[in-house]
C-alpha cells in the first residue's frame, strides 16, 4: 500500500503510507464491513480522513493552518455526500428506523459545523476534537446504527448493492474517485495465503463471501460457513477434473462434506438452544429438511461422476443463498444481542 496524493477543493495533501496501513488495521479490527460496497468505500475515505488529520495534529511542521482546514471541510462535504446515498436507500426500501437514523446525520454534521465556527479554530485545538468525535462517532454509528440497516436487507433479501451501481451509473456524483477506489481495493484485498488451499480456490472463497453477504458478524458459526463455502469450491474445483483424478478427490470430499453439515447444524442448534431462541424449532426444521434432501441423493453422490457431484454443489450453493443470508442472518442478530452468553457458549462448542 503506498501513500494516495488527494487534490482537494484548495490544497493538495498527502495521505501517507503508514497512515493507509492504519486505516486497514482499525477497519478490520473493528469489523466495519457491512458488505455494501458503495457505502463501505465512503467509510473507509472519511476514515482516512480521520487519521490523515491527527497524523497533522501530531506533527504541526509538516502542515499548515490551510492543510487542516482542507481536510475539516472535505471531512464536512464527503459526510454530506454519504448520507444522503445511505437516507436514500434506506428510504427506498422503507427502513423503520430511517427516521432516527436521518437524525444522527443531522446532529453529525451540526456538531462540525459548530466546530468550524468555533473561535478557537485558528489554534488547531478543533482539529483534535473533529478528530475523538469523529473516531468514536464513525465506531459507534457503524457498529450499531448501521449494522441494523444491513441486517433488515439481508433479511428482506434487498441487494442494496444494484441499487447503488444504479445510482451511480444515474448520478456521477456518487461514483467513487481513483483515490477512493484504490483505497477500498488495499484495505479489502486479503494478502495471507493460507497453506494448504490453492489460490483459485481462495480468490473463489472470497468472492462468494462478498458477493453474497454471507457474514454474520458471530464468529463461530461464519467459520463454520467459511468451510462450508471452502468445501463448495473444492467440490466445484473437483468437478473439473477428468475422472480418475475427480473420483478420488470425490471419495475424500463427500464424507467431509455431509458431516460437517450435521456438526455445524448441532453447533447452531446447542446456540439456539442455549439463548433461547424464540423461533428454533422451525429453524431446526430447516435444517432436518435439508439433511433429507443431501440423503435423498447418496446414490448420486456415489457414483462419484461429474453430475451426481453437481447435485450436491447445487444444493450446497442454494442453501448458502437462500437459509444462511436470510434466516441464519435472524439468529445472528439475537446473538450481536446476546454477545458475552454468545461468546461463552462458542466456546464451549469448539
Amino acid at each position: 500500500m503506498t501513500s494516495l496524493k488527494v487534490d482537494l477543493e484548495d490544497v493538495q495533501i498527502t495521505i501517507a503510507e503508514e497512515t493507509l496501513l492504519r486505516v486497514r488495521k482499525f477497519w478490520r479490527e473493528h469489523d466495519l464491513t457491512l458488505g455494501i460496497e458503495l457505502l463501505d468505500a465512503q467509510h473507509m475515505w472519511l476514515i482516512a480522513l480521520v487519521f490523515h488529520l491527527e497524523a497533522l495534529i501530531k506533527d504541526p511542521h509538516k502542515s499548515d493552518n490551510k492543510q487542516v482546514e482542507g481536510v475539516f471541510h472535505e471531512a464536512l462535504r464527503y459526510a454530506r455526500t454519504h448520507f444522503a446515498a445511505e437516507e436514500m436507500v434506506l428510504a427506498e426500501y422503507r427502513f423503520p428506523e430511517v427516521d432516527n437514523h436521518t437524525a444522527q446525520h443531522h446532529t453529525f454534521q451540526e456538531h462540525i459545523g459548530n466546530l468550524l465556527l468555533s473561535p478557537d479554530n485558528e489554534t488547531g485545538e478543533n482539529a483534535g476534537k473533529l478528530n475523538r468525535f469523529l473516531q468514536n462517532w464513525l465506531i459507534q454509528h457503524i457498529k450499531k446504527e448501521d449494522m441494523a440497516y444491513r441486517d433488515f436487507f439481508r433479511q428482506n433479501n434487498i441487494d442494496a448493492n444494484s441499487y447503488f451501481q444504479r445510482l451511480v451509473a444515474s448520478d456521477p456524483e456518487y461514483a467513487l474517485s481513483q483515490n477512493q477506489l484504490e483505497l477500498y481495493a488495499a484495505i479489502s484485498q486479503h494478502n495471507e495465503i493460507v497453506p494448504g488451499i490453492s489460490n483459485e480456490v481462495l480468490h473463489e472463497i472470497q468472492r462468494m463471501w462478498r458477493s453474497f453477504s454471507i457474514r454474520l458478524y458471530v464468529p463461530l458459526i461464519d467459520m463454520q460457513h467459511l468451510w462450508l463455502i471452502k468445501m463448495v469450491v473444492e467440490l466445484s474445483e473437483a468437478l473439473k477434473a477428468d475422472y480418475e483424478r475427480r473420483a478420488s478427490l470425490l471419495t475424500d470430499l463427500l464424507p467431509d462434506v455431509k458431516q460437517y453439515i450435521q456438526e455445524h447444524f448441532a453447533a447452531e442448534e446447542a446456540m439456539m438452544e442455549s439463548l433461547d431462541y424464540p423461533v428454533r424449532a422451525g429453524h431446526k426444521n430447516q435444517h432436518a429438511a435439508f439433511i433429507r434432501t443431501v440423503t435423498s441423493h447418496d446414490a448420486d453422490y456415489a457414483t462419484r461422476t461429474r453430475q451426481g457431484a453437481s447435485v450436491l454443489v447445487n444444493d450446497l450453493k442454494d442453501w448458502l443463498l437462500s437459509h444462511i443470508v436470510i434466516e441464519d442472518a435472524k439468529f445472528a442478530k439475537l446473538c450481536r444481542e446476546k454477545n458475552a452468553e454468545a461468546l461463552a457458549i462458542s466456546k464451549k462448542l469448539i
